[in-house]
């Protein structure tokens, strides 16, 4: 995942400090005696607690660079929306768990509208603030289309923090000034093209300015760190050897595998008991058969066949074999149910049973899908090192129906996931994905 940067953690520590300030002021408020108080109370709130942060860390509350600072609604509405998930998940959590031997409803209502009140107080004031704190001064060396457009971006994301000073032409630049403008404008990162870090004379220009306390990076590696994309324009197949040599990491397979099988049985539940509800509907809406399977292309080119309940009309592929859209006239209204609500993704749990799929990797191609885009997007077959999967990095960050158009910049997210995928990333894919699902966005 993109680094937990230091604004970040200020967010995370401010939001831990107003929770547990919000839990005293109810004391007060009820007229608690604080010890006693503070007993009954510590053991049930800290996992409440720990449940608030990690449904916050899910609506995408510490996305702070992407909250419009002109916007102040933005934060009302997400911190409003996202404590009424979290008063809810904490009643049940008191109700289901007979040992935390309270049942506090007054006092959760309370704890949660002041945590509601100080929060929006906090992160308005951090965007604020953040808003008007000086910029990271940048310095692109090295002039191309590519860092052009991403000066463009970060411009556009002011809530990123940074502010470009130059992009150089290190053709016409004149090198002998580089130090002293480094020195004049308080430079603090220079960002590299990747050619000129090959430069003998150039890297040894750059070592002399390290005194100036500067941050000097290529510019693959920070457009990664910002963006939580691989930039595939200007990697080579080096990348590939350098970033991916411990690709098998069996540890980290195992402890996957192990989890995706119980979270595939724990889910076998719902849906052997929704199956006879879906599949009456889809039967009595159209003719055709209760699960859609399609040819689709797994883990080193492997293909198996994908599993879902159908959402569209009998034949619709003989229609029109491009990817559906959410407007697309083949869905059926059961379908577009199915869809909206991901319910149609529920027997894929089979596909995860027989080891074709995980609940996380890159989503899975047909098969004639994955030859026109592995001749024209490339590096395209990479993204077929790993097992596929229902959800996944570029699904939580693009549209869930983005079109093959779209293709490149989707492997651009999926090898930033296989070069960084570890248990906590999955997790947070995870949660992301949750988060989806309960506001019912991406299709």
């Amino acid at each position: 995942m993109p680094k937990f940067n230091g604004k970040k953690a200020i967010i995370l520590f401010g939001d831990v400090l107003i929770l547990y300030t919000s839990l005293f002021l109810m004391f007060l408020i009820r007229g608690y005696s604080i010890a006693t108080a503070w007993d009954n109370h510590k053991f049930p709130f800290f996992w409440v607690y720990i449940l608030w942060i990690l449904i916050f860390y899910s609506a995408g509350m510490y996305d702070w660079e992407h909250y419009p600072p002109t916007r102040r609604y933005y934060t009302v509405q997400l911190v409003g929306k996202t404590m009424l998930v979290n008063v809810l998940v904490a009643i049940m959590l008191f109700y289901l768990i007979p040992s935390f031997s309270i049942t506090p409803r007054t006092n959760l209502f309370i704890d949660a509208a002041l945590v509601s009140v100080l929060i929006w107080l906090w992160r308005n004031n951090f965007i604020k603030r953040a808003a008007l704190r000086s910029k990271i001064k940048i310095l692109f060396f090295g002039k191309t289309p590519e860092t052009e457009n991403f000066a463009n971006y970060l411009a556009e994301k002011t809530m990123l923090g940074y502010g470009v000073e130059l992009i150089a032409d290190h053709i016409k630049f004149d090198h002998s000034d580089i130090k002293s403008f480094i020195k004049e404008r308080k430079i603090d990162i220079v960002v590299v093209s990747k050619d000129i870090s090959q430069n003998i004379e150039l890297v040894r220009m750059f070592y002399e300015v390290l005194p100036l306390g500067i941050t000097i990076t290529n510019f693959p590696d920070f457009y990664e760190s910002i963006t939580g994309k691989i930039p595939t324009s200007l990697i080579n197949e080096t990348w590939f050897l350098e970033n991916l040599a411990e690709l098998n990491n069996r540890p980290y397979e195992q402890a996957k595998r192990v989890l995706d099988v119980a979270a595939a049985t724990f889910l076998s539940i719902p849906v052997i008991l929704l199956f006879p509800i879906i599949a009456f509907l889809i039967k009595i809406e159209s003719r055709g058969p209760v699960f859609f399977k399609q040819k689709r292309v797994g883990k080193n080119g492997k293909v198996f066949e994908f599993i879902k309940f159908r959402s569209m009309i009998e034949g619709a592929d003989a229609i029109g074999g491009e990817k559906g859209t959410g407007g697309d006239a083949r869905h059926t209204n059961v379908g577009k149910f199915l869809r909206k609500t991901y319910l149609d993704e529920l027997p894929q749990i089979i596909n995860i049973f027989r080891g074709e799929m995980s609940f996380v990797g890159p989503r899975p191609e047909r098969p004639e899908f994955v030859e026109i885009l592995r001749d024209h997007v490339q590096f395209y077959e990479t993204r077929l090192l790993v097992r596929p999967g229902i959800t996944g990095w570029a699904q939580i960050r693009m549209t869930n129906d983005a079109s093959v158009e779209d293709a490149p910049e989707k492997l651009q997210y999926d090898l930033y996931y296989i070069k960084n995928r570890s248990l906590l990333m999955d997790l947070g894919i995870m949660l992301k994905t949750a988060a989806i699902l309960v506001r019912r966005e991406g299709r």
